[in-house]
């Protein structure tokens, strides 16, 4: 592959090369490989063809996790997300052993792989709020629970932040219509003070639905909020972290 050096920074086809910035800037690549239609007709690309089909599912389960949990991608990401849950995404799919290799389908898949999932590599639960949340996962709802505490020595603290939101987010997705809905519940601006804060509960329900699957994360956020009431969300959300819990 080829890179441009020269101060013209072209971007487009001439001929047989195509010129396009990359991350690491302006480069060239020439033309060529198979045809579009001898990988869709040749019968010796057949398990390509079963690759790209479920290349495609993979991509579709990752877009509607994001946009089913949009309420996290806006304030936890690191600029990885959406590749680390099309790769989630991926397994899911391979793990389906209901159907042949290229039929394989996210739905039928384990999504009990998603659980652990984290929506920022560079900051988690775990390594953010040292208090362990205590899980019900019940038939009809979800509790997250969390202990008495004082913020300022078991949460992990940043410059300019005074306050944290800790949220629990109910992401339902029908794969099989596509389809999602959310629905969170918040602890409201909490002070990261010296003071004990009283023990903490989140509930969510599980909506009865056909062909319907529930994933609960729970996010917690970092604000500043002024002395005249004004908040201020984290400019850099890789600090926020969010984790998926409970898949159903």
């Amino acid at each position: 592959m080829a890179r441009q050096s020269s101060f013209l920074k072209l971007e487009g086809t001439i001929g047989d090369v195509t010129f396009y910035k990359g991350r690491t800037g302006f480069k060239a690549r020439q033309k060529g490989g198979v045809s579009k239609n001898k990988i869709l007709n040749d019968p010796r690309f057949r398990r390509t063809r079963e690759n790209l089909q479920e290349f495609s599912r993979a991509a579709n389960a990752a877009k509607f996790l994001k946009d089913a949990f949009r309420v996290i991608a806006l304030k936890s990401s690191d600029g990885s997300l959406h590749n680390r849950l099309y790769s989630m995404a991926t397994k899911v799919i391979y793990s389906d052993v209901q159907s042949n290799r290229g039929e394989r389908k996210f739905e039928l898949g384990n999504m009990q792989l998603m659980k652990g999932f984290q929506f920022s590599k560079q900051s988690t639960i775990e390594n953010t709020i040292f208090k362990q949340p205590a899980i019900v996962d019940g038939p009809d709802q979800v509790t997250v629970s969390f202990p008495e505490m004082v913020p300022a020595t078991f949460l992990r603290t940043l410059v300019n932040t005074t306050h944290y939101r800790i949220s629990l987010i109910r992401a339902s997705i029908n794969f099989v219509e596509a389809t999602y809905s959310a629905d969170a519940v918040t602890s409201g601006e909490l002070p990261i003070s010296v003071e004990e804060q009283p023990a903490l509960t989140l509930t969510l329900p599980k909506p009865a639905a056909p062909d319907t699957h529930h994933f609960f994360a729970l996010a917690l956020e970092y604000l500043q909020v002024l002395e005249n009431g004004s908040k201020y969300d984290l400019y850099d959300l890789t600090q926020n972290p969010a984790t998926i819990l409970v898949v159903s």
